[in-house]
């Protein structure tokens, strides 16, 4: 029983301190702000590898008259599987109270883009496919400034370009 007691000391002590003065210091598990920007950073880099090229083929499959309804298809369910990982991938990283918000806010735009991107792929013709991208251009938007805003919160540069949405077919 005395050493539980002893145990107990240290913990004591030091919220003896925390309360009384001493500097605010991050909880242990709490990732340095080094690692939190490399963790994003690291999400960042294989959304937009995988978005140069997801975008070229929309741009090339999803508009007439040169459009192919399954390969456009395909490159919006790669779009929306991209996002998804990159979703997945922030919320891997043990982000601390200080930027819960942006990144709650990023993965729920994110969340409304998958849906979009959903019924973008599920269209039955290209022009139909079409009228849902005007949506996705104001998502992509959205979601831009979201990740601008995350990446100042880390103290990174605004970053990421965004995604060229096709243009809709006459």
């Amino acid at each position: 029983m005395g050493l539980e007691r002893w145990r107990c000391a240290p913990a004591l002590a030091g919220l003896l301190l925390t309360a009384c003065g001493s500097p605010a210091r991050p909880s242990p598990s709490e990732l340095p702000l080094a690692q939190l920007q490399s963790r994003y950073l690291q999400a960042a880099a294989a959304y937009n590898a995988a978005e140069a090229t997801i975008s070229a083929a929309e741009n090339t499959y999803c508009v007439a008259p040169a459009g192919d309804l399954a390969k456009c298809q395909a490159a919006l369910k790669q779009d929306r599987q991209s996002t998804t990982a990159f979703d997945e991938a922030l919320r891997a990283v043990a982000f601390p109270d200080t930027y819960k918000a942006a990144v709650d806010k990023l993965i729920q735009d994110d969340g409304r883009l998958e849906q979009t991107l959903d019924r973008a792929a599920g269209a039955t013709s290209l022009s139909a496919a079409a009228s849902v991208f005007v949506q996705l251009a104001g998502l992509y938007t959205t979601t831009a400034q979201d990740a601008d805003a995350l990446r100042s919160l880390l103290k990174l540069p605004k970053g990421s370009p965004l995604p060229a949405t096709p243009a809709p077919s006459p």
